[in-house]
């Protein structure tokens, strides 16, 4: 007992430590990555502190490891700490190895220049910044208080990538001229996670090859979810998933059997993996034969292309997108054929794998999800594909073969669906095209898959509630199956809210932004749908107008009724009420 009582108030004054380093570490990033002018000794003295702090961080780590007893499970239960610690130990080693072996002062700078250190500082004091807030979580989920919903963390770890990736962006090594606007670099790190494309620096020649390496991260963490990366990580080192976090990853993934949750992801993850280098060696054989690239550099573009494709990002690393290659059938069918695998989503594609008995996967009929994600996808690249052969023929696809008009036309028809490639210009479209594309792009991708909108299963429901009542019918049915009242309620809803979204923040934007109005709802609704397709406005808008499409790329990501809900569930859970009001009739129509 008197153990306990020494452990729980070692553990008190521990918290308050740690509270005084994250205000430290808020203090030193708002002061490194603001670009604010210091002098060289000021400068000096910064590093000294935040190598101070991480390594009292460390030293809080062992103590809070040695009071528990040096118990294994809890170093599970803390392993990201544990993490950093051996990273902390490991650099060390490392900047002694550049050092003196007399150890005089001259290794004292190589703290602040040496790339390595600076990064593993910056990604350090944001972790520590982040660490209480993950303890209090912890804390919470282990108490009897209400946890937190599955969408607020959903919501939660999305707005944590994001802010990891503005202060690694903010770092001199990221850009060629050592500085980035804190706006930009907020807009850039949210477009990646978010996997939209839209940007307002040329990925390419803005960026180092580090700030290359970044933006592709954000896209594969955003593309398949934090957690998703996470869960599969903790599966891979023996820990189970526990009924939490198999219900919050059952929410994430569209899935409602908790027991395929853990196969499932470890399918999605190897899927992706799969997709991706498969893609990869297909656009290296492709590329291997041009004369632009710099020698290794063939297999960089290939996994930055096939990793944002899959993941239905639309980051090139060219200055003008893929607009070279509008005429190679290999880039433009393994680039479209990496993004309509990766808008299915990966329950379509697991279902597709057990209905075609491909490996050893079991014999499973096609559900009616995958058939009607399947028709809606086919139906919209065909009709797509036609309508921009009609609109384009004598304009964007003009003084073109046939076969490059049909592989352009086709190639814009699929890159709406979220994933912001583009092979023709798209600042010489009409405005026919426009309003098609922005149709596209306001559907998306499917549920469970890398891409936004609305998704092809809500637009697919939404028509048939209007043939439904056409024919008088009370039910939507779809291949001899009727779709649940809740679930046709949650579309029309879904729809609705969109809709409302895009109509305050176009607003907003046709007061902010001297562009014409096509191009301004073009811009919006390919944030929202995490398209990045752009009429070529990006660069241009305002603060104002950054910050607008920054808040429509996040909430495409993470959906506005899953936004709405972990707002709403911040205050109280949804509670029951015994009893109805009297119905009464009012006129629609």
């Amino acid at each position: 007992m008197n153990y306990e009582k020494f452990r729980l108030s070692s553990t008190r004054i521990l918290n308050f430590v740690l509270i005084f380093l994250t205000v430290l570490s808020v203090i030193s990033l708002i002061i490194e990555l603001g670009n604010f002018e210091v002098s060289p000794t000021t400068q000096k003295d910064l590093a000294i502190l935040n190598w101070i702090v991480v390594f009292i961080f460390v030293a809080d780590t062992f103590v809070r490891w040695a009071i528990n007893k040096f118990k294994l499970a809890y170093l599970r239960k803390y392993l990201p700490d544990f993490i950093l610690t051996f990273s902390f130990l490991l650099l060390l080693i490392v900047v002694f190895g550049y050092s003196p072996t007399s150890m005089s002062n001259d290794w004292i700078p190589l703290f602040i220049d040496l790339t390595i250190a600076r990064i593993f500082i910056v990604l350090s004091r944001l972790y520590i910044v982040g660490s209480p807030i993950f303890r209090i979580l912890r804390k919470r989920s282990r108490s009897s208080e209400p946890k937190l919903a599955p969408t607020q963390l959903f919501v939660i770890s999305f707005a944590f990538v994001i802010l990891i990736g503005t202060g690694l962006l903010l770092l001199p090594e990221a850009t060629n001229s050592g500085s980035i606007n804190v706006v930009d670099a907020l807009f850039t790190a949210t477009s990646a996670t978010c996997v939209t494309g839209l940007t307002v620096l040329d990925t390419g020649s803005y960026f180092t090859f580090f700030g290359q390496l970044v933006t592709i991260i954000l896209i594969q963490v955003g593309g398949l979810g934090l957690m998703t990366v996470t869960t599969f990580f903790s599966l891979l080192g023996g820990r189970g998933m526990s009924v939490r976090e198999s219900v919050f990853m059952s929410n994430a993934m569209n899935i409602k059997s908790l027991s395929k949750v853990s196969n499932l992801i470890i399918s999605t993850l190897v899927l992706t993996f799969a997709f991706e280098a498969i893609g990869a060696l297909f656009l290296y054989i492709d590329w291997a034969g041009f004369g632009r690239f710099e020698w290794g550099s063939v297999a960089y573009y290939s996994m930055y292309h096939s990793i944002s494709a899959f993941c239905n990002a639309g980051f090139s690393l060219f200055a003008n997108n893929l607009e070279d290659f509008k005429g190679d059938i290999t880039v433009n069918m393994t680039i479209t054929l990496l993004i309509i695998f990766g808008g299915l989503g990966f329950i379509v594609i697991m279902n597709l794998l057990h209905y075609f008995r491909f490996g050893i996967f079991k014999k499973e009929r096609l559900t009616l999800h995958t058939k009607l994600i399947l028709v809606v996808t086919g139906v919209l690249i065909l009709v797509g594909t036609l309508l921009i052969l009609a609109t384009e023929w004598n304009n964007g696809l003009a003084n073109l073969p046939l076969s490059t008009k049909l592989q352009g036309a086709y190639f814009q028809s699929v890159t709406p669906r979220t994933a912001g490639f583009n092979t023709i210009n798209m600042t010489h479209l009409t405005n026919a095209c426009y309003f098609m594309t922005i149709i596209l792009m306001f559907i998306g991708a499917s549920p469970g898959g890398t891409g936004g909108g609305i998704k092809t299963s809500t637009f697919g429901i939404f028509i048939g509630s209007i043939l439904s009542m056409l024919k008088g019918r009370t039910n939507v049915e779809m291949f001899k199956r009727s779709i649940p009242k809740e679930t046709v309620t949650n579309a029309l809803l879904l729809t609705t809210l969109t809709l409302m979204l895009l109509a305050l923040f176009g607003f907003i934007l046709l007061v902010t932004e001297n562009a014409a109005p096509i191009h301004v709802f073009f811009e919006l609704v390919s944030a929202f749908g995490t398209v990045g397709l752009s009429a070529g406005i990006t660069s241009n808008l305002t603060m104002i107008g950054k910050l607008i499409i920054i808040a429509t790329m996040f909430i495409g990501r993470v959906g506005p009724m899953t936004l709405i809900l972990a707002i709403s569930q911040l205050r109280q859970q949804r509670r029951s009420v015994g009893y109805e009001y009297p119905e009464e009739n009012v006129m629609v129509g």
